[in-house]
């Protein structure tokens, strides 16, 4: 049995309060215009794709005013925020701003910005975008990855960024 869109009765405010119980890691997503302007944003749909080849994927909202520059073939840079990075999250997420002012970067393979001190990073090539309703998936060939091994990612939840619960299982 397929299921059409039309057929579809959730809501866009039912569907984002029930995916937002699920937490998420928080990304930094960077590439570089033509003329060598970085780049960035925030992501949270972020997800291993393949181990054989090596590739990630992510979903950006096509609202985003960085889409134009995510296109196939384009260098990118994937910050995996950690714990205590959360004004970074917010910064990469504001409109009309430098979103890179006051925050340390290095760079990775092709010139992407990194940002310093993340739990992990992943430098690859954009290598296709696909239609996903209101955002744009495009999957990365990861040709460079490392972690930050003390480092415990940030975390998204309901719609807010969380530093790691101070537990012990």
């Amino acid at each position: 049995m397929s299921v059409t869109v039309a057929e579809l009765s959730v809501t866009g405010d039912q569907l984002r309060a029930a995916v937002g119980t699920f937490p998420s890691g928080v990304t930094v997503v960077t590439t570089l215009k033509e003329d060598g302007t970085d780049v960035g944003l925030t992501v949270s749909a972020f997800a291993s794709l393949s181990l054989e080849p090596a590739m990630v994927l992510l979903a950006v909202d096509n609202a985003s005013t960085s889409l134009p520059y995510l296109t196939v073939g384009a260098p990118l840079g994937i910050s995996v925020l950690a714990d205590g990075q959360g004004p970074v999250a917010y910064q990469f997420s504001k409109r009309g701003v430098d979103r890179f002012a006051g925050v340390a970067t290095q760079r990775g393979r092709g010139g992407v910005a990194l940002i310093d001190a993340a739990a992990a990073f992943f430098v690859g090539d954009i290598t296709a975008a696909y239609p996903g309703g209101d955002h744009t998936i495009l999957t990365v060939a990861v040709r460079e990855c490392g972690t930050h091994e003390t480092a415990r990612p940030l975390l998204y939840q309901r719609g807010q960024v969380h530093d790691w619960p101070e537990y012990q299982i």
